[in-house]
């Protein structure tokens, strides 16, 4: 008999990285849309992996 036991980490179980990189993604799209700015908001639909690097640069001050 085998017992598989699995650990929930912290931030609801899946990691802290996959919130910060769905904030960040949130971010980019909702600061591009209130900027109307299209193409980057196309861009950060289309290409969601870098609107969440976007996202979390602008943070920073960076983008």
């Amino acid at each position: 008999m085998m017992i598989i036991v699995r650990e929930r980490g912290g931030c609801f179980g899946g990691g802290c990285l996959g919130v910060v990189a769905l904030a960040g993604w949130i971010t980019a799209v909702v600061r591009d849309a209130m900027m109307l700015k299209w193409l980057w908001l196309i861009f950060d639909l289309a290409l969601a992996p870098l609107g969440a690097i976007r996202g979390v640069m602008m943070w920073f001050g960076w983008a």
